[in-house]
C-alpha cells in the first residue's frame, strides 16, 4: 500500500501502520476515507470473492478474465467514487495489491501470494488504495461511491472516514451510497 496513506490513515484512525482489516467476511468490504490537506485517500480492502466470486487462482479462461476486469475496473478510482465538481479532484495514484495478480498475457503470477492477503484458511483479499489531489478541498461534502452497484456481489461497505470535520464510521449498501465528508 501506499506509504503515505498508511502514515495518515494510522494516525487518523489511531491503529498501528499495518493493522489487519476487519474479519474476512463474503458481501462485505471496508473503507477508509481521509482528507489531509489537498489530498483525499481512500484504501478499500475487500474479500476477493465479493468481487469476482472466487479466492483462490483462476483456473480458466473465464476466471481470469473476471480478475483482470475487477482489477481493471478498481484501477479507474474516478468511477468507483464520485466527488463534487466544484473540489476539482484529481486522481494522482492507485496502488493495487491483488493475491493473484495478472501479466501483461492474462495469466496469474503463481509466485506463492506474494501480493495482497491470502491466509492459511484459503480467504484472499484484494486491497486498493486512491490518492486524489484536490484543488479546493473544503468543498469535499460527500461522496457517492459506486463500489456496490460495480461488483454486484458485495452488499456492505463499512466505512470508517478521517477529515477535517472530524472521524465517523458508516455502513453503505444498496440502499445508502453516499459518505457525508
Amino acid at each position: 500500500m501506499n506509504r503515505f496513506f498508511m502514515v495518515v490513515a494510522a494516525a487518523a484512525f489511531s491503529l498501528p501502520a499495518g493493522a489487519q482489516h476487519a474479519a474476512h467476511e463474503h458481501g462485505v468490504a471496508q473503507l477508509r476515507v481521509a482528507v489531509d490537506g489537498t489530498r483525499l485517500h481512500i484504501e478499500l480492502a475487500s474479500p476477493l470473492d465479493s468481487l469476482v466470486g472466487f479466492e483462490r487462482a483462476p483456473k480458466t479462461d473465464a476466471e481470469r478474465a473476471a480478475l483482470a476486469a475487477a482489477e481493471a475496473r478498481l484501477r479507474r478510482g474516478e468511477a468507483l467514487f464520485v466527488l463534487p465538481a466544484g473540489a476539482g479532484c484529481v486522481l494522482r495514484e492507485v496502488d493495487l495489491s491483488s493475491p493473484y495478480p495478472q501479466t501483461a498475457g492474462g495469466k496469474h503470477v503463481d509466485d506463492d501470494h506474494a501480493s495482497g492477503h491470502d491466509d492459511e484458511a484459503g480467504h484472499s483479499d484484494m486491497e486498493v488504495s486512491w490518492a486524489f489531489e484536490c484543488a479546493k478541498p473544503a468543498a469535499l461534502t460527500e461522496m457517492r461511491v459506486n463500489l456496490v452497484e460495480t461488483f454486484p456481489r458485495l452488499r456492505r461497505i463499512l466505512v470508517e472516514s478521517a477529515t477535517p470535520g472530524g472521524q465517523g464510521k458508516v455502513t453503505l449498501d444498496k440502499s445508502r451510497r453516499t459518505l457525508p465528508l
